[in-house]
């Protein structure tokens, strides 16, 4: 007994058993996990590393290099990239392919990290290990208050985080674009000369007054009592009032009486946000694994509606970017491809086989569909665009089955056999001859699960759902089809069936291919030839543009320029934007890249030169031309900015499309290497934006200290550096306990004195081990130099990357 037969004398078993599965399937549609893209492990950590006032040569040598030889020593680190920049240290740790489980691989990169903390240079700050870099936030919220400051916004957002992290799908929520609060000590260095004060002299008075330690505990009677001493500053007024003892003087001074006292924002700040040209806090949402994103989206969208509500006027929220919107649309697509694959299997059997064939084999794409949707969770496979694509990919092939096997049985019908006889016949005949075809398609996807890279992993599902699909189909084929076919399909007579248009015209074919097989064989062969020919017309590109209606702007400043520089050149460009009526709402961070709201995108790192402008348009249609227009802006209005200007990605990250890497030792010899290979791409057709990673050279000023000269006076190259890091960018003092808030206390010198360069050379240098100081004229000599912007490395060897977009072609064609 086959399966045929077994299900017809089975009937009400197996039409409990399809109907439970089709139910299932539904259910489990209804269910089942949905994002927009796969879940994909970015295998990648970041590790930074603040050294104050250091040169990026200096960075290069005493952090960079040391945090890479130690993690050099992990078998699973495929490679190492990093950037040393002006104060900072940056190594991006790329982990090999083969490696799924991550967490164990994070503890030994912390432990490395841990081991090379020692090796770092007096004054580094860190390393610091960022390993949740790959995170993606489907939500972006901006939460705008005119007419509010900083602070109050901060509260509101911190609120806000705290009521969006109780909802059951959120995972993590972060924010963006907040700044940080200082109390500032600005002084006058002369007047703390005048009274025998160096400026860590004042920072240790202060430390001592701002005191919170436990003074343990006693009996009092039968209880044990806690005992505090509490010194701490309660306030701004009690910072002011606080009393310096002159230096071998009876009397003192009050600490406002020679310095100007203020809680303010750290200026410049580190990174800055905005939305439709107003300053904002974003919020960035993250889901809970295995959540559906649109509930997630649902509820969070609830929760600021209720939010809203109950903020005062000024206060706005607005859901700047929703990916929930795009899951939903992929699944709206998805099931108008069914319905439509269901019409046209429909009526085309209707056209050459009759309504009742149609609607048998028709009956197998939402049943396998189902089915296969049913047993998706059990490979934890979601909802998500590769699959939903691998599902409309299927449904050109599954049918195929249900029309063999059913023109199998009408065959053997028309032939005169039973019923029972004609199902069990045909099953008998066809079960290996379509699994031999089903597999045979499953191996044409094959390379892709084998595949051990990043989109491999990616694409993964579409082996998987294609696979299950087409075997569901086989299944379906040899048990639902014969049992619909029993009870359903009527016999036609032989002249019946095969006299009509269609089949007088292909049997008109047949009879000419036969008279003629030389001639039919030369024009099959000419069809073949036509169609290699004819492969080069085609681009090869494996992943599309995404067809959102986003437009994304990178700009980079020359290195070196003032963030405040930077925001200003990108609420220029805001304003044109919004001008514009395709555009709907215009997204910018200043500073840095922002969250991973797509899996897609490559994070810029905190750098003070660039902006990432995110453009939401009305329409998808109107993206080609934007991008053309913005270009031309930027190319007109913004001539000293590096650019990029393009859609959004689909797959894995990838950045630039051409990339030509310079490696090499010596910076001068990249560099005019960079020239030569930028001047070489620049007139290839379809080249635009050609740039590298470097930039170009950077003034600095060189402090030349005389070491004889500063001998005499009892100070060192260490009291030199040190002195001009606490006035010109600040010396931590202590700090400021508000609640949940620690604010940090920095001593620095008043605003003429620290921003003027050309005072410089008339600070005091103050020894760290005594009271002695000298101008800083009498022991060094300053004077401009030059020096890179940043030098990248890759796998510890100096790499200059020139990179390049394409317009009007795609990168396979340029290349």
């Amino acid at each position: 007994m086959n399966l045929a037969e077994w299900c017809i004398k089975n009937n009400r078993v197996s039409i409990v058993a399809f109907l439970m599965i089709a139910i299932g399937g539904v259910c489990v549609f209804q269910t089942i996990g949905r994002l927009e893209d796969p879940e994909f492990t970015i295998r990648a950590a970041v590790v930074t590393s603040y050294f104050p006032g250091a040169a990026p040569r200096k960075v290069e040598e005493l952090v960079t290099d040391k945090i890479e030889k130690k993690l050099q020593e992990m078998p699973e680190v495929d490679s190492l990239t990093s950037q040393s920049l002006s104060g900072i240290s940056v190594v991006f740790v790329e982990i090999k392919p083969e490696f799924k489980d991550m967490q164990p691989i994070w503890a030994r990169l912390r432990n490395k990290i841990d081991d090379v903390r020692g090796e770092m240079p007096d004054g580094v700050q860190g390393p610091v290990v960022n390993d949740e870099f790959g995170d993606v936030f489907p939500v972006v919220i901006a939460l705008t208050g005119d007419g509010f400051s900083n602070r109050e916004l901060k509260d509101i957002a911190d609120d806000t985080r705290e009521a969006l992290l109780a909802l059951d799908d959120v995972a993590k929520v972060t924010l963006s674009g907040t700044q940080e609060e200082r109390i500032f000590i600005d002084i006058s260095h002369a007047r703390l000369a005048e009274l025998g004060f160096t400026p860590s002299q004042l920072a240790d008075m202060l430390r001592g007054q701002n005191v919170l330690q436990p003074g343990g505990n006693a009996l009092l009677g039968t209880e044990r009592v806690t005992i505090e001493a509490s010194g701490e500053f309660k306030s701004l007024e009690q910072i002011k009032q606080v009393s310096l003892r002159l230096p071998g003087r009876a009397e003192s001074i009050y600490l406002r009486d020679i310095a100007e006292i203020r809680r303010d924002f750290v200026d410049p700040p580190s990174t800055l946000t905005r939305f439709n040209g107003e300053r904002c806090i974003m919020l960035s949402v993250s889901m809970v694994a295995g959540r559906k994103v649109t509930d997630m989206g649902e509820a969070v969208r609830a929760e600021i509606d209720r939010l809203q509500a109950g903020q005062p006027v000024g206060v706005d929220y607005h859901v700047f970017l929703y990916q929930p919107k795009y899951v939903e649309r992929a699944i709206d697509e998805f099931m108008g491809n069914l319905e439509e694959a269901f019409i046209y299997v429909f009526v085309v059997m209707l056209a050459f086989a009759g309504i009742r064939m149609g609607l048998i084999a028709g009956s197998l794409v939402p049943m396998a569909m189902l089915m296969c949707i049913l047993l998706m969770p059990a490979f934890d496979i979601k909802l998500q665009s590769v699959s939903i694509a691998s599902l409309i990919i299927a449904l050109g092939m599954l049918v195929d089955n249900g029309i063999v096997s059913s023109e199998n049985i009408l065959v053997r019908l028309c032939a005169g056999q039973d019923r029972m006889q004609a199902c069990k016949e045909a099953v008998k005949e066809l079960w290996l001859p379509l699994l031999t075809a089903s597999l045979t398609t499953i191996a044409a996807f094959l390379p892709i699960a084998i595949a051990k890279s990043d989109v491999g992993e990616y694409c993964i599902s579409l082996f998987q759902v294609i696979t299950l699909t087409l075997l569901c189909s086989w299944v379906l084929a040899l048990t639902m089809i014969p049992m619909l076919c029993y009870f359903f399909l009527k016999p036609q007579k032989r002249e019946q069936k095969f006299d009509n248009f269609f089949y007088r015209g292909y049997r008109a074919f047949l009879v000419g291919s036969l008279k003629h097989p030389f001639l039919f064989l030369a024009a099959v062969a000419a069809l073949f030839c036509a169609s290699l020919w004819g492969f080069k017309f085609i681009p090869s590109i494996f992943f599309p543009p995404n067809a959102r209606e986003m437009v994304l702007v990178d700009f980079w400043q020359p290195y070196g320029t003032d963030i405040r520089v930077t925001r200003d050149r990108a609420a220029e460009l805001e304003e044109w934007l919004l001008a514009d009526t395709n555009v709907a709402s215009v997204g910018t961070f200043v500073g840095e890249g922002g969250p991973r709201w797509m899996l897609s995108l490559n994070i810029e790192q905190e750098n003070a030169n660039y902006a990432n402008m995110i453009v939401t348009l009305h329409s998808a249609e109107a993206v080609d031309g934007l991008i053309a227009r913005i270009r031309e802006r930027l190319d007109s209005g913004f001539p000293e900015c590096r650019h990029t200007v393009k859609k959004l990605e689909t797959g894995p990250p990838v950045g630039a499309p051409i990339k030509l890497r310079i490696s090499g030792k010596d910076i001068d010899t990249l560099y005019r290497l960079r020239d030569r290979a930028a001047e070489a791409i620049r007139d290839v057709p379809g080249i635009i934006n050609i740039r590298d990673d470097w930039g170009e050279w950077t003034k600095k000023l060189e402090i030349d200290v005389s070491q004889e000269q500063a001998k005499r006076f009892g100070l060192t190259s260490y009291d030199v550096a040190a002195s001009l890091q606490s006035q010109v960018s600040g010396l931590r003092a202590t700090e400021f306990r508000e609640g949940r808030e620690i604010i940090p206390i920095e001593l620095r010198a008043r605003g003429g004195d620290r921003e003027d360069l050309g005072r410089i050379e008339n600070l005091n240098v103050y020894s760290f081990q005594g009271s002695d100081k000298v101008p800083l004229l009498q022991i060094a000599r300053a004077q401009l130099g030059w020096q890179p912007s940043g030098i990248r490395r890759r796998d510890r060897v100096r790499t200059l990357e020139v990179q390049a977009d394409v317009q009007g072609r795609f990168a396979s064609e340029v290349v």
